[in-house]
């Protein structure tokens, strides 16, 4: 007889696991590891809103219902109530791709149970979009601000793709006597590049992948750029303005599941970092210094890897996964006081090894060790930005032995601020030039060409003692006073 019970209760223990409950049958219901707030903004993150229901406009929500189960993914997502077809699968995707669910319990087991879940589409219709010509056209005034047509002194075209993105030669265009005249063009570029991310292969060598992008001769981008690697899974994405600015990057995982995003402004950066199922681990805010340079970060919220928060709102214990400045990964931890670093913190790689140790005073940097290759290394500051040799009066005096107002911007009375990026390298030398936003008329040519030829005059960034590269902006200011008389500064 006690053989036979041990047999029924194998038998049943199955069938338990196995039955799908409803919310009310449950005595802890399955909801998101680290709350709602963080599954929405999970998806705010990772849904791609198809491109042709983008362009009609959408506002609508496709209502989900699946299961989640005791290891925290979800199953059987079917559409209950949907929008279209492909916004229906989209919503299926994101949904599929969340896999931090803290499960239902019964009885002190962990088991299935049915979630509804709605999935929010809202786009605004594109009425610049020409299906024709498979470009969006669009119009500006002449402060390059969009405009209605019948006004427009500039116009734009922009050739696309299926998914949105940029397919050919942005075009610019004057109006001139009731004809568009060409002004000039961004030229379309599918560029072959090595990539190598924490996200996509931390232990390998960099990949085969390529960028499409549409840059001018100053290495501007005039159209949003993204990488793929060489099966088409999207790595990385870059979102630019009018104004030629980045405005929203976002790093992927080869799911296609978004695990770094920045939101960028004149003012601040947002740095926001998931774990690969999903979970939310750290959210970052970089004040930008006059000098365009991110200063020390704020550190604002952070999660476990089961949806415990650690730091709420600038306070607690830091506990994240960053990464050295050779793409290891990197886990600290420390307390965090009004946003800032207080008392000692710590970083370990992987496998352990200690990479530093610093002592802070209300963010106030104290002192500093770290070990990298076996060295150890003591530094008083954990932060050193790359400097021009001499300091700031030579930059400037640098900039007014060299640089010279383009003729064409001097006669129209054309002023503005040119920015440039470029990357100090480890031994002082400089590459990757960029103008991150334009003016024209000659400025942007000319201050790129000055900037060029500082190179070699840079003393390197160091990062906890160890040289590194880092990327460095410059904004560089045209004026001309009534006396047409030049001033250029930062």
């Amino acid at each position: 007889m006690k053989k036979l019970f041990t047999f029924l209760l194998f038998l049943g223990t199955p069938a338990f696991a196995q039955q799908v409950y409803l919310p009310h049958e449950v005595e802890n219901k399955a909801e998101p590891a680290g709350g709602l707030a963080a599954l929405n903004q999970f998806v705010n993150s990772n849904l791609q809103v198809p491109f042709s229901s983008s362009v009609k406009g959408v506002n609508g929500r496709v209502y989900l219902k699946g299961v989640v189960q005791p290891d925290g993914s979800m199953s059987d997502i079917e559409v209950t109530r949907g929008i279209d077809t492909l916004c229906n699968a989209a919503a299926v995707n994101v949904l599929r791709m969340y896999r931090a669910w803290r499960p239902a319990t019964l009885g002190g087991q962990k088991v299935r149970q049915t979630v509804f879940f709605p999935v929010t589409f809202k786009a605004d219709a594109k009425p610049t979009y020409d299906t024709a010509r498979r470009a969006f056209v669009d119009y500006f005034n002449e402060n390059f601000a969009p405009i209605d047509s019948a006004r427009a002194k500039y116009r734009r075209t922009m050739p696309v793709d299926e998914r949105g993105f940029v397919s050919g030669d942005v075009a610019y265009e004057e109006a001139m006597r009731r004809k568009w005249k060409r002004l000039g063009e961004a030229k379309f570029a599918k560029t072959p590049i090595r990539y190598k991310s924490r996200f996509v292969n931390p232990e390998r060598d960099s990949i085969p992948a390529y960028r499409i992008s549409a840059r001018d001769y100053n290495e501007a981008s005039h159209a949003t750029e993204v990488t793929f690697d060489s099966d088409g899974h999207i790595l990385s994405y870059v979102e630019y303005g009018v104004d030629g600015k980045a405005s929203l990057i976002k790093d992927y995982d080869l799911t296609g599941m978004v695990r770094h995003q920045q939101l960028l402004t004149d003012s601040l950066v947002t740095d926001v970092y998931w774990d690969s199922n999903g979970q939310i681990r750290a959210h970052r805010d970089f004040p930008i210094n006059k000098m365009g340079v991110k200063d020390e970060p704020f550190l604002m919220n952070s999660w476990g890897p089961d949806g415990t928060q650690y730091v709420k709102n600038g306070e607690g214990y830091w506990r994240a996964v960053g990464e050295t400045p050779h793409g290891k990964w990197l886990f600290e931890q420390g307390k965090v006081v009004n946003g800032i670093k207080e008392g000692k913190w710590s970083g370990k790689l992987a496998d352990s090894t200690q990479y530093y140790e610093e002592i802070y005073d209300l963010g106030q940097f104290k002192s500093g060790i770290s070990w990298v290759n076996g060295e150890k290394t003591e530094y008083t500051k954990p932060q050193v930005q790359p400097e021009f040799k001499g300091g700031i009066k030579e930059f400037y005096k640098f900039l007014g032995m060299n640089i010279r107002y383009p003729s064409a911007a001097a006669r129209s009375g054309v002023a503005g601020r040119v920015m440039l990026s470029f990357v100090v390298c480890e031994d002082g030398s400089m590459c990757e030039y960029k103008v991150e936003n334009r003016v024209g008329y000659g400025l942007d040519e000319e201050a790129l060409r000055v900037v060029k030829l500082m190179n070699g005059k840079w003393n390197p960034g160091e990062l906890r003692g160890q040289k590194v590269r880092v990327k460095y902006n410059v904004p560089i200011n045209f004026q001309i006073e009534t006396s047409h008389q030049m001033i250029i500064h930062r």
